[in-house]
This record gives C-alpha cells, structure tokens and sequence, in this order.
C-alpha cells in the first residue's frame, strides 16, 4: 500500500489529470482507511473549486503590471523557501 505522502501526490495530480485505474483505486482504498488523507484530498478539491469560481468571477479584473511583478516575485520567494527547506 502507498504511504500517504505518495497518496496526496497522486490525489493532487488527479485532480488536474486523468490516472491510470490502478492508482485511482490505490488511492480510494488508501482514502478509506486514511481519515487524515481523506480530508486533505477534500481540502485540496474545494480550493481547486473555489480557485476555478474566483478566476470566472473575476475575469474582469486587470492588475497593472507592478501589481502583476509584486505577486510574481511574492511566489518566485515562497518557491524558492520551500526548495531550500526540502534541501536540507
């Protein structure tokens, strides 16, 4: 059986692609057994839903292009926190 680490990538790629039946049925069986599991899975599908209902409503909004460079250096500096943390 996977360990939950595993579980909860497979369960986010899911969520933006198709897998292979084998690995959907890991992952509900793992699910079933896996109460700790089973709520993030759920977590990460409502913020995929809210994230999807956000970019429809929200559409019409344009950011100027400082904003657009604050938010992309914002995510540049948490992306490159989180490989310095798994790099030790």
């Amino acid at each position: 059986m996977l360990k939950c680490k595993q579980i909860t990538e497979l369960a986010s790629k899911q969520l933006d692609k198709k897998l292979p039946w084998y690995q959907n049925l890991e992952i509900n069986l793992h699910l079933k057994l896996c109460k700790t599991c089973n709520l993030y899975v759920k977590q990460i599908a409502n913020i995929q839903k809210l994230a999807t209902t956000m970019n429809k409503k929200c559409n019409h909004i344009i950011l100027s292009s400082n904003a657009k460079t604050r938010i992309l250096n914002k995510l540049n500096e948490h992306q490159k926190s989180g490989k310095q943390r798994t790099n030790k």
